[in-house]
């Protein structure tokens, strides 16, 4: 079967969506406030060195992703538990990004809406777009990126009669701890949840600068989340923003021209849908990929719907409420440590140092 391929125009697409995902909806940190925007900028600088060797990787492997570099450096066994690890934190996300869409529906669009259907919905529209392939994805990834940003900037454009500049102020008047608070959760979620992107390493163009991409990518999904954040914030005020789950809906429902434009919240929901079936799609192919590698499967179309029912199973029991969903995020960033900086920097080293041993070998020869 001939290997499916994406350029980097299609791949900093997918990624730029990738990290929007329910991000945009949630708004970033709301622990500090008027100053959430200085913890997107703070988590952006610490990413970044991680996002570079995350670079590396690919560049010494530039023809394999994740899980078979994990073969390569660690063998066939050691392999397997990292393949089983990356791979459920590839479904555990999933999971959860699942239960942000559904709770968004169910609190604000559609309240009282049960949610499983919406869950089966959002899993059966990925699975297919997973199973059409990562060319498909790269495509569609393509046409939604616009989409998604025309609405971001229209959404401001309207709304800067309404601002209040002054919400924005006093700037570092939030405690510092909760700034680096703020930062660290923007850095486990979203942003270093690209490491994902290893997993369909070996699908993107060997011609690809992996480092160019990712740090542009990354740089500009900051940007666009930045928007949102400085937005929000005058819109609504640090007060509400503290105490609002979906601050990015609220701001989009206060937001009129006259009597004749109200109620564009929906182009929210717009946004978060397609950024969102985008994350969703990435973690299930990945997921896919890597339980097929582990037990030897060539297609992993194959297993897509097994992994999919697996994701719903999981979503259905993580947890019931908003409020629990979002205390979750206070552990999650320490969880996603492990899948997002150790086992990536574990690989990274293992990596230069056969790399660098073939090279003398070669040499003495």
């Amino acid at each position: 079967m001939q290997k499916e391929m994406i350029s980097m125009r299609q791949a900093f697409c997918m990624i730029v969506l990738f990290i929007g995902g329910s991000s945009i909806v949630m708004g970033g940190s709301s622990e500090a406030g008027q100053d959430s925007w200085i913890s997107l900028l703070l988590a952006f600088l610490g990413v970044i060195p991680i996002i570079l060797f995350y670079a590396r990787i690919m560049r010494l492997y530039p023809d394999k992703d994740i899980f078979e570099m994990f073969d390569v450096l660690f063998g066939k066994v050691v392999g397997s538990v990292f393949t089983v690890l990356m791979s459920w934190y590839a479904l555990h996300l999933c999971a959860l990004v699942v239960v942000n869409f559904s709770q968004f529906i169910e609190i604000m669009p559609m309240p009282e809406t049960p949610q499983l259907p919406l869950m089966i919905i959002m899993l059966g529209v990925t699975a297919f777009l997973a199973a059409s392939g990562v060319e498909t994805m790269g495509k569609w990834s393509i046409i939604a990126l616009p989409i998604l940003c025309t609405v971001v900037v229209l959404t401001v454009v309207m709304s800067i009669k309404q601002m209040d500049f002054s919400n924005i102020q006093p700037v570092l008047g939030t405690e510092l701890s909760k700034i680096a608070s703020g930062s660290l959760k923007i850095f486990s979620f979203p942003l270093a949840e690209t490491v994902v992107f290893l997993g369909l390493a070996g699908s993107i163009k060997r011609q690809t600068n992996p480092y160019k991409l990712y740090v542009s990518a990354t740089a500009f999904a900051v940007l666009i989340l930045l928007v949102v954040m400085v937005r929000n914030i005058e819109l609504l005020g640090p007060a509400l923003i503290k105490i609002e789950y979906f601050p990015s809906y609220i701001a989009a429902r206060i937001i009129n021209i006259g009597d004749f434009l109200t109620r564009i919240e929906g182009t929210i929901s717009m946004n978060f849908i397609i950024a969102g079936i985008t994350k969703i799609s990435v973690c299930l192919l990945v997921a896919a990929k890597g339980f097929a590698h582990l037990f030897g499967i060539s297609n992993y179309r194959k297993i897509l719907i097994p992994v999919s029912l697996l994701a719903l199973a999981i979503s259905e029991i993580l947890y019931k409420t908003a409020m629990e969903m979002f205390r979750f995020i206070d552990a999650y960033q320490y969880y996603a440590l492990l899948f997002e900086i150790l086992i990536p920097l574990i690989v990274w080293l293992f990596a230069e140092i056969k790399i660098r041993r073939q090279k003398r070998l070669a040499a003495g020869l």
